[in-house]
């Protein structure tokens, strides 16, 4: 095989590969980010003003645009709980979107959004990287412009993907009960290194009972893949209700639900019920005759 039947061979993979790495890659960044940002104060204000709170903090001392200090303190501030509850939200639906492959320019165009956001707050803050926060834009903006390439995530395969999120779930809280309480005693992510602990305790909070109950539900997904579209569509959209309503119990001790579970149980929820939608009005996604 020469170089050039290498490099064709490379591109054909990374023409129908390539655009889902993007996908999950973005959906990651913001499902990560979605646990740690908790209503009803988003931060500690008993310890100055830590978390969201203290971004927000960060974005009236180091302003990164003329007239950005003002908005954080005479606009923001004063608002923070509707600031924090809108920030929570996007996040979320974010993660859930790009998870599910589902209207995936309205995810391109909401993570350009919140990305500058962000960086517009925390930019200049001693010890912080700038360029992160275009990098988390840059992301964004290759979804959005991978978007007609972009396939949604097939049932069949969520249902496998939430089996073995749900698994990993109950591995990662073995040695903190069976009910757990998403933060007491971790079989992983125990340490205090920001890679790879802090990253699985966002993404992987819950107990054994929550991971039991994801592989429950992607049982569910497994059987309904092959259903009538109507009832994929009540029962798509009915998690997503749900999912949006568990999102609105969501405060210090977890979601209403309870068993450990966050936001971004919130988040892999909702991912899920979209893609039990049917695909019927979507548009395809170009092949690779159409896009050369």
């Amino acid at each position: 095989m020469d170089i050039r039947q290498i490099t064709e061979r490379t591109d054909r993979s990374t023409s129908i590969w390539g655009p889902t790495a993007v996908r999950i890659l973005a959906a990651l960044l913001w499902l990560s980010n979605v646990s740690w940002k908790v209503p009803p104060e988003f931060g500690d204000l008993a310890n100055s003003c830590r978390a969201l709170c203290g971004n927000v903090a960060d974005g009236s001392a180091h302003p990164v645009f003329p007239g950005s200090a003002w908005f954080f303190e005479t606009v923001v501030q004063p608002n923070l709980g509707l600031f924090g509850w809108t920030t929570l939200i996007v996040e979320a639906t974010l993660a859930a979107l790009l998870l599910s492959g589902r209207y995936v320019r309205i995810a391109g165009v909401l993570g350009i959004l919140q990305s500058l956001g962000i960086m517009a707050s925390v930019a200049n803050t001693p010890g912080e990287w700038y360029w992160s926060y275009l990098l988390m834009a840059g992301l964004s903006l290759a979804v959005l412009i991978m978007a007609p390439a972009m396939s949604p995530t097939a049932p069949r395969v969520m249902a496998v993907v939430t089996a073995l999120y749900g698994v990993a779930v109950a591995i990662t809280h073995a040695g903190a009960g069976f009910t757990g309480d998403g933060n007491g005693s971790w079989t992983l992510f125990g340490g205090s290194s920001a890679f790879p602990d802090d990253f699985g305790r966002n993404v992987f909070p819950g107990s054994i009972a929550l991971g039991l109950l994801l592989v429950v539900v992607a049982i569910a997904v497994w059987f309904l893949a092959d259903a009538d579209a109507q009832v994929r569509r009540w029962c798509g959209w009915g998690t997503v209700v749900v999912s949006a309503a568990l999102l609105f119990t969501y405060g210090p001790d977890g979601l209403l639900l309870r068993l450990g579970s966050k936001a971004t149980t919130v988040a892999v929820l909702a991912a899920v019920g979209l893609t039990l939608l049917p695909r019927t009005a979507e548009r395809r996604p170009l092949t690779a005759a159409q896009r050369s």
